[in-house]
């Protein structure tokens, strides 16, 4: 099994995690730092499977066959179900079963769910469980699709980030944006999926649709694909979108404004790899550029380049498109580094 399909209990039994976490060194930190970046979707699994590691002694515990493996836990849940505190003794060798015990029930409890089972009462002066908070951040140059644990699935555009919490399916589906992303949603008319992106709220049972709200751009764009879309804003205002509908609403004036898309492709041809210049003018190219590609874009000092650019480039380099943008733009371009680019024009 590759550890993107491990779960809780996989990883705490796994020597080559537990050595890393008792007993980290620089290589074993370069592995998992890497290995984390790139599957960020079992960072939680893996935090929750540090937690247990920490809080248990390793040298105390010894392997189980799966009969007395289950023979414990079933004899641990029989005891809490009847209500009964059991006294087993003092001495080390039961001290020690019943730290494996206890590990037995946090892992089955983490893994399977078990924990509302075993607590079927909550006690006087006894906390609900915590709600854990999701951060799925995307960094520039790259896209992500997200899996929700609803099935909806969402593509984020590059410098775009997805909050959600651990209720999220159960008594919720509410997320936050900040960024572009792409929403295929599960239907669920009994819970409807909502988005936040700064002073708008949207509101879908089930459809497909793209939401933009970059927070150093000056305004918030929705598109509807497939189905219908409700959007409301901070003061009361809402709007309901759909198919082919687009709804923009500025930050300076609070506006909301409503038109027809001509060319959804243009819009939400960026999931699919396509980088589109629809008559922008040079500063939107060059921020075009900075997210989708990451890199630093700087421009000669005085160096002005008028008029407005339009192109599509699908799954193309950095040097496809710059060269492209150049040669009509009428500018040369180098790379200071394998980040930063200077446009320049020659005397």
């Amino acid at each position: 099994m590759k550890y993107q399909d491990y779960g809780v209990e996989d990883f705490i039994k796994d020597e080559f995690f537990v050595e890393w976490v008792k007993n980290p060194n620089s290589k074993s930190n370069d592995f998992w730092k890497k290995w984390m970046a790139k599957h960020p979707e079992q960072v939680p699994v893996i935090l929750q499977a540090q937690e247990f590691i920490n809080s248990m002694r390793y040298d105390d515990f010894v392997e189980l066959r799966e009969d007395e493996y289950l023979d414990i836990f079933e004899g641990i849940l029989r005891r809490h179900k009847a209500g009964r505190v059991v006294t087993v003794g003092n001495s080390p060798v039961v001290k020690r079963w019943q730290r494996i015990a206890a590990t037995i029930v946090l892992v089955l409890a983490s893994v399977f769910g078990l924990y509302y089972g075993l607590h079927e009462t909550n006690p006087v002066g006894q906390h609900p469980p915590e709600v854990v908070q999701f951060i799925k951040k995307n960094p520039l140059g790259q896209k992500l699709l997200v899996s929700l644990p609803d099935g909806s699935k969402v593509k984020l555009n590059a410098g775009t980030t997805l909050i959600y919490n651990s209720e999220f399916g159960k008594s919720n589906r509410k997320v936050e944006l900040r960024g572009e992303a792409f929403f295929d949603v599960q239907k669920r008319p009994d819970l409807p999926f909502v988005i936040r992106s700064g002073e708008l709220t949207t509101k879908v049972l089930g459809t497909s649709f793209n939401v933009r709200y970059y927070e150093d751009e000056n305004k918030i764009q929705v598109l509807v694909v497939r189905g219908e879309v409700a959007v409301s804003d901070d003061i009361g205002s809402s709007i309901v979108l759909n198919p082919r509908d687009m709804l923009e609403y500025n930050h300076a004036d609070k506006n909301i404004r409503k038109t027809v898309c001509e060319d959804i492709a243009s819009i939400i041809g960026w999931k699919d790899g396509i980088l589109n210049f629809n008559n922008e003018p040079f500063e939107q190219v060059v921020e075009k550029i900075h997210k989708w590609y990451g890199v630093d874009v700087e421009i000669e000092e005085g160096l002005r380049i008028e008029g407005y650019y339009t192109g599509e480039y699908k799954n193309k380099s950095l040097e496809k498109v710059m060269d492209g943008i150049s040669y009509a733009s009428g500018f040369n371009y180098r790379f200071i580094n394998e980040n930063k680019i200077l446009i320049y024009k020659e005397p």
